[in-house]
């Protein structure tokens, strides 16, 4: 009776919950709408992710469009490290990262794989808003590149050595070299995410109706295509810093709106761009209290977004002071030299 019973039992919880909750899945999550898929990846290639759904059905996502990807039989420790990731918590991410890593006694080589990714990617948004390990996260993403020129995080890991490099002059050269490898490669989100960064060098360079024009193209050729979302937002904001930098700030507001109105929370990175331009724009404008809620608004909702909410931190520690509120400046400051005491914004 009680080998029945329990018979029984497990074939409800099989009817309520079916296999998923038992049975360890892979899981890939889009970036344009959010839809988690759950099966078996079937194959995985530079430009595609196919998964195999428990329905068995199949779906295949661009690598352009791949928010993320959690494998079947992966430590469970990085579910935290990829939250702590998320938040911004970039040190204590690189920090389980590397643990799960030196303690992963798997034979998977995609687990091993993605461990190695992800220390990459921590390392080159920690410099980005800390530069003076810069060169620590130029040699990890060139190491994961040479290393894994077939994985599916090729084109994404590419874009991120570009944008490293360019934030030296010496670098500027190579950063060119590599969008133009990604301009040519069969995925038109990255080919389009390599158009902007290439606008972003020609408006570095001071050629602003080149970057206008590089921005408008990938603003166009992004269509209705799903996998380009992500750059047409970053196109759009690479066209309203363009319009800031020629002295037309007002038109430059209007972009950003339409932006932030416009793009999907997954775009946290470009919102909180976004924003902060907005900031610097209406400052610009002589209007320092809509300044100050541009730069909150990074503070309040997207304080995981490192080198853009330095930027909102320092500015908040010079507006809340002449707006009355001398405490919420030097709360601000004290915000950005402790999370951000090697950022130039700190050294200000």
């Amino acid at each position: 009776m009680m080998i029945r019973s329990g018979h029984f039992l497990l074939l409800a919880v099989f009817a309520v919950f079916g296999t998923q909750g038992l049975f360890a899945v892979d899981t890939v999550t889009r970036r344009s709408d959010r839809a988690v898929f759950r099966g078996e990846l079937t194959s995985i290639t530079r430009s595609t992710l196919t998964i195999k759904l428990q329905s068995g059905q199949e779906e295949q996502i661009s690598v352009a469009n791949v928010a993320a990807v959690r494998f079947d039989d992966e430590p469970a420790e990085l579910a935290q490290a990829r939250s702590n990731e998320r938040s911004g918590a970039l040190d204590r991410a690189l920090e389980k990262y590397t643990q799960i890593e030196l303690d992963y006694s798997g034979d998977n080589r995609n687990v091993k794989t993605e461990l190695s990714f992800l220390i990459a990617r921590t390392r080159v948004l920690s410099a980005l808003a800390s530069p003076e390990s810069r060169d620590i996260a130029i040699k990890a993403i060139d190491d994961f590149r040479t290393g894994n020129s077939s994985n599916f995080r090729y084109y994404e890991a590419t874009l991120l050595h570009a944008e490293i490099l360019s934030q030296d002059a010496a670098g500027v050269e190579k950063a060119q070299q590599l969008l133009t490898e990604i301009q040519s490669c069969d995925v038109p989100g990255f080919q389009l995410k390599a158009g902007v960064q290439l606008g972003f060098l020609l408006l570095q360079g001071g050629d602003t109706a080149g970057a206008i024009s590089a921005f408008d193209k990938v603003i166009a050729d992004s269509g209705n295509d799903e996998s380009a979302i992500a750059a047409r937002y970053e196109g759009m904001l690479g066209r309203g810093m363009s319009l800031k930098q020629d002295g037309k700030s007002g038109e430059a507001v209007s972009v950003l709106e339409e932006i932030i109105s416009g793009a999907s929370e997954s775009e946290s990175r470009t919102l909180a761009r976004a924003w902060v331009l907005k900031g610097d724009c209406l400052r610009e404008q002589g209007q320092p209290k809509d300044a100050l809620f541009a730069y909150l608004f990074v503070d309040v909702l997207y304080s995981s977004e490192p080198a853009a909410h330095a930027a909102a931190l320092y500015h908040l520690s010079t507006l809340w002071g002449p707006a009355g509120y001398q405490n919420r400046a030097d709360e601000a400051r004290a915000a950005l030299t402790s999370r951000y005491p090697n950022s130039p914004w700190a050294g200000r």
